[in-house]
This record gives C-alpha cells, sequence and structure tokens, in this order.
C-alpha cells in the first residue's frame, strides 16, 4: 500500500494544483497506463469537485466575509492499494482520495428525492456531490476532533475507487 499527503492553501489555484498532485503521484504506480485511463479522468473530476467543495463550502462557512490567507490550508490524502491475488482469485486494486477541511457542516449527500423533484438542477450547490456519486464506487465523510476539542473542528470527505485485477 502506498500512501501520499499533500498540503495546499485555501486558494482556487490549489483545485489545479491537487489534480496535479494526483496525476503525479499516479504515475508512480500505473504500472500498466491503459488500465488507469479512466480511473484518472474519473479521479481528476471527483478530485477537483472535492477540494472545490472545501474551498467554497468549508472556509466560507467557517470565515464568512474574510479573505483566506496562508495559514488556511486543505489536506489531502492518497492511498493505492495494488492488487493482491496470492492465493490465485480474482483481486481488487483501490485508490482512496480524502480531503480534510476545517468545517464539521456534511456535504450535501445526492438523494433520489432531490433528483425526483426536478428542482435539485436550480440548487446552487449539491449538484457536485452526484458526480462524486457517479464516478466513485463509493464515497463517505466522516468528522473529527482536534486534539483537545470538545466539538468537532473539521470534517474528512473521501472517494473510492476500485479496479478489478
Amino acid at each position: 500500500m502506498s500512501t501520499r499527503h499533500c498540503v495546499l492553501p485555501a486558494r482556487a489555484e490549489s483545485v489545479s494544483a491537487a489534480r496535479r498532485f494526483v496525476r503525479d503521484v499516479a504515475e508512480d504506480w500505473r504500472g500498466r497506463p491503459e488500465r488507469f485511463a479512466t480511473l484518472l479522468e474519473n479521479l481528476g473530476i471527483v478530485v477537483s469537485e472535492l477540494v472545490t467543495n472545501a474551498l467554497v463550502h468549508a472556509y466560507e462557512a467557517v470565515l464568512p466575509g474574510r479573505t483566506c490567507d496562508e495559514s488556511d490550508l486543505i489536506s489531502l490524502c492518497l492511498v493505492h492499494e495494488p492488487c493482491d491475488t496470492g492465493d490465485g482469485e480474482a483481486g481488487i486494486e483501490r485508490v482512496l482520495f480524502a480531503v480534510a477541511d476545517p468545517s464539521a457542516a456534511s456535504p450535501v449527500a445526492p438523494t433520489p428525492a432531490r433528483a425526483a423533484d426536478g428542482l435539485w438542477g436550480l440548487d446552487e450547490s449539491g449538484r457536485g456531490m452526484y458526480l462524486v456519486e457517479a464516478l466513485a464506487d463509493d464515497w463517505g465523510w466522516r468528522r473529527f476532533r482536534a486534539p483537545g476539542a470538545a466539538e468537532p473542528s473539521g470534517k474528512v470527505v473521501w472517494a473510492l475507487f476500485e479496479l478489478a485485477c
């Protein structure tokens, strides 16, 4: 298993920097590039969405009316679990991407009711998580507390991609 971390400033340019981070890390473990072509396209879209959400929703919610400075950061983690077919059975290769931000507010999750009412397309936010839902094999989120904090001080949103070996 390979895990890589990256910390980026809370600025718009960090969306493209996050995509570059994923692309550069993926070069280390691609092996057979044709296997990863679609995965990397889908992962790039999901990375862009999750980092954009952290910038737009987390930092605006935590820092309303304030311009982000150099101490405002977004933490990224990319985990690659290569195929393990030690017992001769078909295996699964996994790629997990996670973004940590300082807001404990939940992401706007896609629901059948929101899609069915026909109005979700008019919402100012929430549509991007439909992309995450459609492109990733699984996704989720979890609040966390900073050491010594009594209340949640942020969250991690993650997306999992799986490839048959």
